[in-house]
């Protein structure tokens, strides 16, 4: 399988920032013993995805396995495992103060479309255990202004993963819409998403990504069609 990648960023970018900082400090620099400027992303995914799964104080089984799996798919096997040492590694670790430095970095090679697909991707981690904890949500939220990801967009991704609210009132919070939106607001609105959010968005990113932007553009069709009903 060829190596999956979310962004086609420049060789090596990681090891001059912070996100280099972080790795050489707790980590060292064997990892990157090979020239591969493919590792760059994916170690970026893996401290934040380690932010989001510390942030209530646990680290379950589940949600480290969800990380896996992804990598599996991605990269095989034997390179998934490699990443998952690597993986635990931080997860023993605190680089909170990092953050901010972090999603700067990340900001500097990474469009906006993969942007929102990080986002996602952690919402994907954090209700891998049926909890999406408020702790959790804290972090991402807190990874999504780094990140540029405004609150509209931040809250729509969010929509798709609460299960505290009915069916109805999640599909307008997906569309990024109150309950009292009218028809003219609701076909806006879905205008606006299925551009923002259509898989086409993203160039030069692994099968997995692109259906990661697949899930979220079907529940953007589904929403704008069952309030759609709601006008008929």
């Amino acid at each position: 399988m060829a190596i999956g990648k979310w962004v086609g960023a420049g060789a090596g970018w990681i090891l001059g920032g912070p996100i280099g900082g972080v790795i050489g400090y707790y980590i060292g620099k064997s990892f990157f013993s090979e020239a591969d400027g493919n590792k760059d992303y994916e170690v970026s995914l893996l401290i934040l995805s380690s932010l989001v799964v510390k942030a209530d104080g646990k680290v379950l089984k589940v949600e480290m396995e969800f990380v896996k799996e992804y990598f599996v798919r991605v990269f095989g096997t034997n390179k998934a495992n490699t990443y998952f040492k690597l993986f635990n590694s931080l997860n023993k670790q605190s680089f909170e103060s990092e953050l901010r430095k972090i999603c700067l970095q990340i900001n500097t090679h990474v469009s906006h479309s993969s942007r929102l697909e990080i986002v996602h991707f952690l919402f994907g981690v954090s209700a891998s255990d049926r909890d999406v904890h408020k702790a959790e949500i804290d972090v991402i939220a807190k990874i999504a202004h780094y990140l540029n990801v405004n609150n509209n967009d931040f809250n729509s991704i969010k929509a798709m993963y609460d299960d505290k609210i009915t069916a109805n009132e999640k599909w307008y919070a997906i569309l990024d819409l109150d309950t009292k939106a009218t028809e003219a607001d609701v076909k806006k609105s879905y205008r606006k998403m299925a551009m923002k959010y259509h898989p086409d968005k993203l160039q030069g990113v692994s099968k997995e990504i692109i259906e990661l932007a697949e899930e979220k553009f079907l529940q953007v069709q589904d929403a704008y069609e069952h309030i759609m009903k709601q006008y008929n």
